[in-house]
C-alpha cells in the first residue's frame, strides 16, 4: 500500500497543473500551453504505469513527457511554433525509445537522467532569454526548471512530496510567463497600431500626419536658432502609365525601390516620407544657403534615373522635383509643401526630370492652370472641341488620299485654341481620356460621312497620347468604336509618336498587336526625334513612318538633311513601310521627296487644318477635277 501512496502526490500535481495548462490554453490558444498541458498529461499517465507495474505505459509516457516539455520551452523562447512534420517525427522517435527504455533495466533511472538533461536545458535557455522578457516570469520558471532537474537525479523517499511543491512553482512560473508574454504581446501590438497611423504600410516611410509633425518640430527649431529649413515635393513622371500598363504590383515594388534610392539620398536627420500615390516629401530641417537644398533634389533626380529592375523587368523613370525654404517661401508646414507642390508642377511643365524653386510667380500659374482645367471640363461638357483635318496628298499622284484629324478648342473667350494650350493640362488632370475617346469616335463618324458621300476609300489619322496608349483595352476600345461608327478598321490610321512607343516597348509591341490583328493601321509620328533603335523599329508592327518636319525643312537645301531624309525611306521601304512627310511648303521640298519616292506628302503647301465644312468644300473641288 505504502508503493502505491509514493506517487499519489506526483500523479496528483501533474494532473492538476496539466487541467490548469488545458485550460490556459482554451482561453489564449498558445502552443506551448498546448505543449506543456500534453508533458504534464504524460507525466501524470507515467506515474500510473509506474504505480500499476506498466512498463511499456510508463516508459512510453515519460519519454512523450519530455518531447512536449522541450517543445513548449522551444516555442515560448522562440515565439513561434514547432513545424508539424518536425513534431511528428521526433514524437514518433521518443515514443520508441520510450517503450524500448520500458523494458530494458535501469528504465526509471534513464528517464529521468533524460528528463533532468531537459530540465536543465530549459532552465538555462529561460535563464538565458531574461533580458528579451521584463518581469520574473522567466526566472521563477527558470528556477523551477532547475530545482525540478536537481531532485531527477538525487532521487529520495520524499522527492515525490518535492516533485508536488515544485509542480506547483512551476505552475506560478507558468501563469507568471504567460501574463508578461500577454502584456508584452500587448505593447508590440500598441507599438505596431502606431507605427501603422504614422508609417507608409507599402514602403515603410513617414505617411503625410508624420511628415507634417516633424515639419512642425523642425520649424520651431529653426525659429529658435535662426536657420534655413528645406521641404522638397517629389512626384515621378508618368508613373501611373507604368501602374495601368503593366500592373500594381509592379508598380507598388517600383515604389518600394524608389522609397529605397531616396532614402539614401539623404542625411540623418532628414525625413523621407510618401506622401500618397507617387509622391514623395523631403524635410531638410537645417541648410546653409538654398543651394543645398538645390543639390539634394539634383542628387535625387539623377539617382532615380538609373534603371531599376523590377521583377525581371527593366524600367526606366525620372522625376520632378519642387523646393521651397523657410523663411523664404512660408513659415508654416502647409505653406512650405504647398508652395514646393506649386514648384513642382513648374518643374514638369519645364518638361519633367528637373527641379525647380519656388517663386511667387508660380502661384499665378498654379492658379492659371487650375482655371484652365476647369474651363477644358466645361468645354467637354458646352461642345466647345472641335477637330480641324489636314489633307494627306499621294507624292505621286497628288490625289487626297486621307485626312489628319487635328483638335482644336473654341473658347468663347480666347477663341481658337491650339493643341500646345490645353493638352499639358489635360494630361495632368486626366481629362485627356474622355477627350481622346471624343476625338476617335468624332473622326471616325466625319470619315465615314465622307466616304459615303465623297471618296469611298478615304483614310484618316488619329493621334494617341501616352496616356491614352498605356491603357490595356486600347484595341478594344478601339475595335468597339470602329464598329459602331460602320468603316473598315484599315480606313484608321493610329498615331503615336516615337518617344512615347520607347517609355514601355515591351508593352507597346504587344497593344501594337492587339490594334494591328484588329486591322487598324498604325504610324509612328515625329520619326527621328525621339531615341528608338533599329531593333525595336523592326519588332514594332507599324504600317507608316512620319518624317518630322525639322529634317523637311532644309531638305533641298542642306546635304546632310537630305542624306538622313534619303536613307530613312529607303530603310522604310526596305521594311515594307510606307513614308510620310510632315511639314511640306515648298515646290523644292516636294520635288526632292518625289525624287527620293516618298509616299505621302503633309503641309501647308496643300492645306492648312480646316474645319470639316471647309474640308468638305476641298475634297468635293478635288474630286471635280479629276
Amino acid at each position: 500500500m505504502r508503493e502505491l501512496s509514493l506517487p499519489v502526490a506526483q500523479t496528483v500535481g501533474a494532473a492538476v497543473l496539466a487541467f490548469l495548462l488545458f485550460g490556459f490554453h482554451r482561453q489564449y490558444r498558445k502552443s506551448y500551453l498546448l505543449h506543456w498541458a500534453l508533458s504534464w498529461s504524460a507525466l501524470a499517465v507515467h506515474h500510473i504505469g509506474v504505480a500499476l507495474r506498466w512498463p511499456p505505459v510508463a516508459g512510453l509516457a515519460g519519454w512523450l513527457q519530455i518531447a512536449w516539455l522541450l517543445f513548449g520551452v522551444w516555442e515560448l523562447i522562440r515565439r513561434r511554433p514547432v513545424r508539424l512534420l518536425n513534431e511528428k517525427q521526433l514524437l514518433a522517435a521518443f515514443a520508441l525509445v520510450g517503450i524500448i527504455a520500458g523494458l530494458a533495466p535501469f528504465a526509471d533511472i534513464t528517464r529521468r537522467i533524460a528528463l533532468a538533461i531537459a530540465l536543465g536545458w530549459s532552465a538555462v535557455s529561460l535563464w538565458r532569454a531574461r533580458p528579451r522578457r521584463s518581469g520574473l516570469g522567466s526566472t521563477v520558471l527558470s528556477a523551477a526548471f532547475a530545482a525540478f532537474a536537481i531532485t531527477q537525479v538525487t532521487a529520495t523517499d520524499q522527492t515525490a512530496y518535492v516533485d508536488f511543491m515544485l509542480q506547483a512553482a512551476l505552475c506560478i512560473g507558468m501563469i507568471a510567463s504567460l501574463l508578461e508574454e500577454e502584456r508584452q504581446s500587448a505593447e508590440l501590438a500598441a507599438n505596431e497600431i502606431e507605427h501603422l497611423a504614422y508609417h507608409d504600410a507599402l514602403t515603410g516611410l513617414p505617411n503625410r500626419p508624420l511628415f507634417l509633425d516633424r515639419t512642425i518640430v523642425a520649424l520651431a527649431n529653426a525659429n529658435r536658432a535662426g536657420h534655413k529649413l528645406g521641404v522638397l515635393f517629389l512626384d515621378l513622371d508618368r508613373f501611373k502609365d507604368i501602374n495601368d500598363s503593366l500592373g500594381h504590383t509592379v508598380g507598388d515594388a517600383l515604389l518600394k525601390s524608389v522609397a529605397e534610392r531616396i532614402r539614401r539620398c539623404v542625411r540623418e536627420g532628414d525625413t523621407v516620407a510618401r506622401f500618397g500615390g507617387d509622391e514623395f516629401t523631403l524635410l531638410i530641417p537645417k541648410i546653409d544657403y538654398v543651394e543645398d537644398a538645390a543639390k539634394i533634389a539634383q542628387k535625387v533626380i539623377e539617382t532615380l534615373k538609373i534603371p531599376f529592375e523590377i521583377l525581371d523587368r527593366e524600367l526606366f523613370i525620372t522625376t520632378s522635383v519642387g523646393v521651397s525654404i523657410y523663411p523664404n517661401d512660408g513659415i508654416d508646414s502647409e505653406t512650405l509643401i504647398r508652395n514646393a507642390d506649386t514648384a513642382m508642377y513648374r518643374a514638369k511643365d519645364q518638361g519633367r526630370d528637373n527641379y525647380q524653386l519656388y517663386a511667387p510667380a508660380m502661384n499665378v500659374r498654379a492658379l492659371e492652370r487650375l482655371a484652365l482645367e476647369n474651363m477644358l471640363r466645361k468645354a467637354l461638357h458646352n461642345e466647345e472641341l472641335v477637330l480641324h483635318y489636314q489633307p494627306l496628298i499621294d507624292a505621286r499622284t497628288r490625289m487626297i488620299t486621307g485626312v489628319e484629324a487635328l483638335i482644336r478648342w473654341e473658347h468663347p473667350e480666347l477663341g481658337l485654341l491650339y493643341p500646345a494650350s490645353f493638352i499639358s493640362v489635360a494630361e495632368l488632370s486626366g481629362l485627356i481620356l474622355p477627350i481622346e475617346q471624343w476625338v476617335l469616335r468624332t473622326a471616325c463618324r466625319q470619315i465615314r460621312y465622307w466616304q459615303r458621300k465623297i471618296v469611298h476609300d478615304m483614310t484618316i489619322s488619329v493621334n494617341l497620347s501616352a496616356r491614352q496608349f498605356q491603357q490595356p483595352d486600347l484595341a478594344e476600345q478601339i475595335r468597339v468604336v470602329v464598329e459602331d461608327c460602320g468603316i473598315q478598321p484599315s480606313t484608321l490610321q493610329v498615331e503615336i509618336t516615337e518617344s512615347n512607343a520607347m517609355q514601355n516597348a515591351d508593352n507597346t509591341i504587344h497593344i501594337l498587336r492587339d490594334l494591328k490583328s484588329a486591322g487598324i493601321r498604325i504610324a509612328m509620328d515625329d520619326f527621328g526625334t525621339g531615341y528608338s533603335s533599329l531593333n525595336y523599329l523592326k519588332r514594332f508592327p507599324i504600317d507608316t513612318l512620319k518624317l518630322d518636319r525639322m529634317f523637311v525643312n532644309d531638305v533641298a537645301t542642306d546635304p546632310i538633311d537630305a542624306a538622313i531624309v534619303s536613307s530613312v525611306i529607303d530603310m522604310a521601304h526596305s521594311l515594307s513601310l510606307k513614308v510620310v512627310a510632315e511639314g511640306v511648303e515648298t515646290d523644292a521640298q516636294v520635288d526632292f521627296l518625289t525624287r527620293q519616292q516618298c509616299d505621302v506628302l503633309q503641309g501647308y503647301l496643300f492645306g492648312t487644318p480646316r474645319t470639316a465644312e471647309e474640308m468638305e468644300l476641298m475634297l468635293l473641288d478635288a474630286r471635280a477635277a479629276v
